[in-house]
């Protein structure tokens, strides 16, 4: 066992022969190996491993920067190659330590699709708000909109602080986008409708419950504060904006993952509102369930205001992405209720689009 051990560590990227050698006679505890393989909980697995095969000291220490460098180099490998063992929450989120992947570099956050049909059953063609100056007066002309137009959403998300409270607590940016574009209406010069901008600060913390887990089969996973803006940049009368706080956990449990996220909006001054009962409509928290299977991947996201009888208010959007080819999924969407976007934020209807998904949920 020896002599492979000291030639798996020579071969796998240590650099010399006498750098293999010289890391395996300083730090390699085969007694500690052995004890890592029951412990049970597996954020100390990892780090008695990290011990047992001397690449905490190694990097710690900084003796042998080439070498902290092969070790990194492995580890990264070891990574890719284990990634599809992590669950799903993990390797979204980075919450594992074995996930963890450093800060500053992009990654996917809501789903990336393009809907070239999108149709919309009873277009809003007069937005209005409490507000009077965020409303479309009964003189003015209405807006000439089509049914059909094309919707796309890019999203995308970076770390900007990792570890921040031992090895847990990371720190993220990210940045939603999603645009209605009335490309076959001709009549009015093919504008783009409606643009919501959503930039995120997002706080994330790695959990486990195991009591819960062990009753239940769920896997608490991912606990998350957020302060989140959302808004569609336009003037008067049509600008829309709110800025809310917004909790998040996670659960998980084999090829299902389902998210609660309640929040609360931020006040603004009565007079500078664009939407002062926004969250009677677009609601006070939503819920995700995404289910993986054979390739597909099937979303149900449901909004509520938290409110009973006539002022009971939400929405419900259901989306599935399902194969095409081997890098290309096609992808169906259909939205009921209040605030498919912004403008249309008091505004109900049902929307239908076909098209292609390029990033999914998980």
């Amino acid at each position: 066992m020896n002599k492979a051990i000291f030639l798996l560590l020579a071969l796998s990227g240590f650099g010399s022969w006498a750098q293999a050698q010289e890391i395996y006679n300083k730090t390699l505890n085969e007694e500690a190996l052995r004890t890592c393989l029951f412990l049970d909980d597996d954020q100390l697995r990892l780090r008695c491993f990290d011990d047992a095969t001397g690449r905490s000291l190694v990097v710690k220490d900084g003796s042998s920067p080439e070498a902290a460098a092969s070790i990194d180099g492995g580890l990264l490998l070891y990574r890719r190659s284990e990634d599809s063992t992590l669950s799903w929450l993990d390797r979204r989120w980075e919450l594992a330590p074995a996930s963890k992947r450093g800060t500053f570099s992009v990654r996917p956050y809501q789903p990336v699709y393009l809907l070239p049909v999108y149709h919309n059953k009873s277009p809003n063609i007069r937005p209005s708000s409490p507000n009077p100056a965020n409303t479309v007066q009964p003189g003015d002309a209405p807006e000439n909109l089509d049914r059909n137009e094309l919707k796309f959403q890019l999203s995308l998300k970076t770390k900007v602080m990792e570890n921040m409270f031992g090895d847990n607590g990371d720190l993220w940016f990210a940045y939603t986008q999603s645009s209605r574009w009335q490309v076959m209406n001709e009549d009015i010069s093919r504008p783009f409708r409606e643009t919501n901008y959503e930039p995120e600060l997002i706080f994330t913390w790695r959990s486990s419950w195991s009591e819960f887990k062990d009753a239940t089969g769920w896997e608490p996973r991912l606990l998350g504060l957020s302060v989140n803006h959302q808004s569609n940049g336009r003037a008067l009368p049509l600008s829309r904006s709110w800025n809310r706080l917004i909790g998040m956990v996670g659960f998980e449990r084999d090829n299902t993952m389902i998210q609660f996220r309640p929040w609360l909006r931020f006040p603004e001054d009565t007079g500078d509102d664009d939407n002062p009962d926004i969250s009677d409509f677009m609601g006070r928290g939503d819920m995700l369930l995404v289910h993986k299977s054979d390739g597909h991947e099937y979303s149900l996201l449901t909004r509520h205001n938290f409110r009973g009888g006539d002022d009971s208010r939400g929405a419900v959007q259901f989306d599935w992405a399902f194969p095409l080819t081997s890098n290309l999924r096609g992808h169906l969407q259909y939205f009921t209720g209040y605030g498919e976007s912004l403008i249309d934020y008091n505004y109900k209807s049902d929307y239908l689009g076909l098209g292609l998904s390029l990033v999914g949920w998980y």
